[in-house]
Protein backbone atom coordinates (compact mmCIF):
# COMPACT_ATOMS: atom_id res chain seq x y z
CA UNK A 1 0.00 0.00 0.00
CA UNK A 2 1.29 3.92 -0.76
CA UNK A 3 -0.93 5.86 0.89
CA UNK A 4 0.18 8.26 3.57
CA UNK A 5 -1.24 7.70 6.65
CA UNK A 6 1.29 4.45 6.04
CA UNK A 7 4.71 6.68 6.26
CA UNK A 8 3.49 8.71 9.24
CA UNK A 9 4.91 7.70 12.53
CA UNK A 10 1.83 8.58 14.77
CA UNK A 11 -1.79 9.00 14.15
CA UNK A 12 -3.07 11.73 13.62
CA UNK A 13 -6.25 13.61 15.16
CA UNK A 14 -8.61 16.47 13.84
CA UNK A 15 -9.11 18.76 16.69
CA UNK A 16 -9.84 22.15 16.85
CA UNK A 17 -8.47 24.65 19.30
CA UNK A 18 -7.39 28.10 19.00
CA UNK A 19 -3.42 28.51 18.28
CA UNK A 20 -1.45 31.71 18.70
CA UNK A 21 1.81 31.15 16.25
CA UNK A 22 4.63 33.50 15.77
CA UNK A 23 7.42 33.77 13.47
CA UNK A 24 9.41 35.88 10.92
CA UNK A 25 7.92 36.18 7.56
CA UNK A 26 10.97 35.63 4.47
CA UNK A 27 12.12 39.66 4.84
CA UNK A 28 12.83 38.68 8.61
CA UNK A 29 9.95 41.03 9.74
CA UNK A 30 8.30 39.52 13.05
CA UNK A 31 4.95 38.75 13.39
CA UNK A 32 1.91 36.34 15.00
CA UNK A 33 -1.78 35.42 14.46
CA UNK A 34 -3.94 33.67 16.15
CA UNK A 35 -5.88 30.75 13.99
CA UNK A 36 -7.34 27.41 14.30
CA UNK A 37 -5.38 24.15 14.66
CA UNK A 38 -6.91 21.45 12.50
CA UNK A 39 -5.28 18.28 13.23
CA UNK A 40 -2.63 17.07 15.88
CA UNK A 41 -0.13 13.72 15.59
CA UNK A 42 3.01 13.26 18.09
CA UNK A 43 5.10 14.39 15.67
CA UNK A 44 3.22 17.42 14.01
CA UNK A 45 -0.25 19.26 13.36
CA UNK A 46 -1.87 21.37 10.84
CA UNK A 47 -3.55 24.58 11.04
CA UNK A 48 -5.34 26.93 8.99
CA UNK A 49 -4.17 31.08 8.14
CA UNK A 50 -5.73 33.33 5.97
CA UNK A 51 -1.74 34.60 5.96
CA UNK A 52 -0.14 31.91 3.54
CA UNK A 53 1.96 34.20 2.12
CA UNK A 54 3.86 35.21 5.20
CA UNK A 55 5.37 31.23 5.68
CA UNK A 56 7.84 28.97 4.09
CA UNK A 57 8.77 25.28 4.10
CA UNK A 58 11.69 25.66 6.21
CA UNK A 59 10.40 28.30 8.89
CA UNK A 60 10.68 28.41 12.28
CA UNK A 61 7.53 28.66 14.22
CA UNK A 62 6.37 29.56 18.00
CA UNK A 63 3.18 27.81 18.89
CA UNK A 64 1.15 28.12 21.32
CA UNK A 65 -2.20 26.09 21.38
CA UNK A 66 -5.11 27.01 23.84
CA UNK A 67 -6.64 25.01 25.92
CA UNK A 68 -10.56 24.89 26.61
CA UNK A 69 -12.67 22.98 28.44
CA UNK A 70 -12.68 24.02 31.77
CA UNK A 71 -13.32 27.63 34.18
CA UNK A 72 -11.18 26.48 36.74
CA UNK A 73 -7.50 26.46 35.30
CA UNK A 74 -6.14 27.87 32.11
CA UNK A 75 -3.43 26.29 30.53
CA UNK A 76 -1.72 26.16 27.28
CA UNK A 77 1.01 24.01 25.37
CA UNK A 78 3.67 25.37 24.14
CA UNK A 79 6.37 24.61 21.24
CA UNK A 80 8.72 24.73 18.76
CA UNK A 81 8.05 23.98 15.05
CA UNK A 82 9.16 23.66 11.97
CA UNK A 83 7.10 24.17 8.41
CA UNK A 84 7.38 20.97 6.28
CA UNK A 85 4.57 22.04 4.24
CA UNK A 86 1.55 24.27 2.72
CA UNK A 87 -1.61 23.42 1.70
CA UNK A 88 -3.47 26.10 -0.59
CA UNK A 89 -6.63 25.26 -0.07
CA UNK A 90 -7.93 24.00 3.28
CA UNK A 91 -11.23 23.63 5.86
CA UNK A 92 -11.09 22.74 9.13
CA UNK A 93 -15.16 22.28 8.43
CA UNK A 94 -16.52 24.85 11.29
CA UNK A 95 -17.37 27.86 8.79
CA UNK A 96 -16.04 30.30 6.45
CA UNK A 97 -13.78 31.66 9.43
CA UNK A 98 -11.92 28.70 9.06
CA UNK A 99 -11.16 28.42 5.10
CA UNK A 100 -7.56 29.05 3.66
CA UNK A 101 -4.35 27.03 3.62
CA UNK A 102 -3.21 24.92 5.64
CA UNK A 103 0.68 25.23 7.00
CA UNK A 104 1.64 21.37 8.06
CA UNK A 105 4.44 21.34 10.76
CA UNK A 106 7.01 19.02 12.49
CA UNK A 107 7.38 19.85 16.36
CA UNK A 108 10.96 20.24 16.95
CA UNK A 109 10.73 18.98 20.49
CA UNK A 110 7.78 17.84 22.51
CA UNK A 111 4.98 20.97 23.13
CA UNK A 112 5.25 21.54 26.64
CA UNK A 113 2.28 22.35 29.30
CA UNK A 114 1.99 25.72 30.96
CA UNK A 115 -0.81 27.12 33.07
CA UNK A 116 -2.45 30.54 32.28
CA UNK A 117 -3.92 31.65 34.87
CA UNK A 118 -0.83 31.27 36.98
CA UNK A 119 1.86 34.13 36.69
CA UNK A 120 5.58 32.75 38.11
CA UNK A 121 8.48 31.22 36.41
CA UNK A 122 9.09 27.69 35.55
CA UNK A 123 5.24 27.27 35.11
CA UNK A 124 5.82 24.38 32.64
CA UNK A 125 6.36 20.81 32.85
CA UNK A 126 7.05 18.26 29.82
CA UNK A 127 4.62 16.05 28.81
CA UNK A 128 4.89 12.64 28.36
CA UNK A 129 6.06 11.08 25.44
CA UNK A 130 6.28 13.72 21.71
CA UNK A 131 3.16 15.08 22.02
Amino acid sequence: MNNKSDRRDFDRFPIEFEIEVAAQDSEGRKYSEKTVLSNISGGGAQFITQQAGKYFTGQQLEMTVFLTGTDIVKARMKGKATVVRIDPSSNSGIGEKTRGAGIAVKFDASLYFERADVKTQGNHKECPGNL
